[in-house]
């Protein structure tokens, strides 16, 4: 039976089927929390409507996982579970923390905020349109937990900005590739990889044919027709395959990578496959 506050993309329902993917490779990125709970029990049903609004409070840097124990028994016996409502935090692929009981916000608040740490210094600096001191709190944050994929992508939104995208792209970049590829993660990787490549170098006069077309296909990334883009910058690196050190080439495959259509990825993934 699916739960029924399972409606955002961070609060998700557990099954035994999905437990290994949705919890214990997850909780390798970051945090998840993982609420066992049975609609036949009363302080079960007290607790939820709490872990959903301390879940929304976080806004994703923390995954809540919701588990019918109704529905999955042997897997709550299989993980020691033996009394209602109990709520485990997940690091690394093992448990971390634990509440057992009806808690309160507060300690709930606390409990997710030990594991998915934001100061409030840093969105007071935000508020006031500091971006900068705002980055470099955010930053201090990140580095006391490098192994939190969401804290590098706070940090990396905040130097965007701060108008500073070269440092935010160095930053996502030097993630492990397991956290680099995290959703909002690759995403904003891959815009950033995008502009670091076709940044700068095409103010003045068209210099070839290759630069008239790789102009073209920057003018297709900034109205997001990607598929033009990525024909334009196929057509400039075969017009000229050494233009600027490769830069098209590079360009496409940063594109590629980007969330679209999936007949749109289709069609690029064959452009480049042309290539390749």
């Amino acid at each position: 039976m699916p739960g029924p506050m399972a409606v955002l993309p961070y609060i998700v329902d557990g099954t035994a089927e999905n437990f290994s993917r949705l919890v214990l490779e997850n909780s390798r990125r970051g945090p998840v929390a993982v609420n066992f709970w049975s609609p036949r029990a009363g302080p079960c049903l007290v607790l939820m409507p709490r872990l959903v609004r301390i879940a929304q409070e976080f806004g994703g840097r923390i995954l809540m996982v919701m588990i019918n124990t109704d529905d999955y028994g042997e897997l709550a016996a299989r993980l020691g579970i033996r009394a209602l409502p109990i709520l485990k935090i997940f690091r690394g692929g093992d448990v971390a923390d634990s509440l057992q009981g009806v808690s309160s916000e507060a300690d709930l608040r606390a409990l997710f905020g030990t594991y998915a740490p934001v100061s409030d210094a840093v969105m007071q600096a935000y508020g006031r349109g500091d971006t900068a001191q705002a980055a470099r709190l955010a930053a201090q944050t990140a580095l006391s937990h490098p192994d939190d994929a969401y804290a590098a992508l706070r940090v990396a939104r905040l130097l965007v900005l701060d108008k500073r995208p070269r440092e935010a792209f160095a930053l996502l970049d030097a993630l492990p590739p397991p956290l680099r590829s995290t959703g909002e993660v690759a995403a904003l990787h891959a815009h950033l990889a995008l502009i670091a490549a076709m940044a700068g170098g095409h103010d003045g006069p068209v210099e070839s044919a290759a630069d008239g077309l790789f102009r073209e296909a920057a003018a297709a990334v900034v109205r997001d027709d990607y598929e033009t883009a990525c024909a334009r910058l196929m057509a400039c690196a075969a017009c000229d395959p050494g233009y600027r050190d490769g830069l098209a080439l590079r360009a496409a495959q940063a594109l590629a990578a980007l969330p679209m259509p999936r007949e749109i990825q289709r069609r690029i993934a064959a452009l480049l496959a042309s290539v390749s």
